[in-house]
This record gives structure tokens, C-alpha cells and sequence, in this order.
């Protein structure tokens, strides 16, 4: 059971992250699972990744505006290598790195 939720928790966040907009209903029949199984997968999902509820016309679930789609994609080793090499470079290279972790990296806010 709990390797299903992590697949599909895996999987609406890949659907969020192309930017797709998305609906309880459609996932309930999509993935066979009661209302409050996705309603779980969006708090979770949420504690990773910035998750926007909109409830009546037009509701759904998707992401704030600004996430990449690459959001994610770096493995714990490759971001504490970026993060360790960025403490070493000139100012400028410094910035390209934190640009590549802002953009592959776990969803941060801006000013952070």
C-alpha cells in the first residue's frame, strides 16, 4: 500500500511540474482511491513542492507560478556538491551555481 501512494504521489507531482492543473475527481478515478487518499497526496506533495488549492469554477490542484518544471531533479549528493563548490568560486561563477540550484534544486522562495 504505501509503495502505491509513494508511486502515485510521484506521479502527480511529475503532472503538477509539467504544469498541469488537477482535480480530485479525475485523480480518484485515474488512481482508483477515495477522495481523502489525494487529498493526503496534495499535503504531502505541498510539503516538497509550493501546492495551490482553488476550490469552485476553474478549482483544482497546481503549482505557484515560477516553479520549474526541472524542480527536484538534483540528488542530495549533487546539490551538497553545488552548494560546497559555490563557497569556492569568484562571485560570478558563485551566481551561476546558486541560478542551476534555483532552477534544479528543491523549491526554495526567492528571497531566500
Amino acid at each position: 500500500m504505501l509503495d502505491h501512494a509513494f508511486q502515485r504521489r510521484r506521479e502527480i507531482e511529475r503532472m503538477l511540474l509539467s504544469g498541469k492543473k488537477l482535480t480530485v475527481p479525475k485523480l480518484m478515478a485515474i488512481y482508483g482511491v477515495g477522495k481523502n487518499a489525494i487529498r493526503r497526496d496534495f499535503e504531502v506533495i505541498g510539503e516538497e513542492l509550493p501546492v495551490i488549492a482553488r476550490q469552485g469554477y476553474d478549482g483544482g490542484y497546481f503549482l505557484m507560478d515560477g516553479v520549474s518544471k526541472n524542480q527536484n531533479s538534483l540528488s542530495h549528493e549533487q546539490l551538497e556538491c553545488l552548494e560546497r563548490t559555490a563557497g569556492l568560486c569568484t562571485e560570478k561563477d558563485r551566481q551561476i551555481i546558486l541560478s542551476v540550484i534555483q532552477e534544479f534544486g528543491p523549491y526554495c522562495e526567492k528571497n531566500t
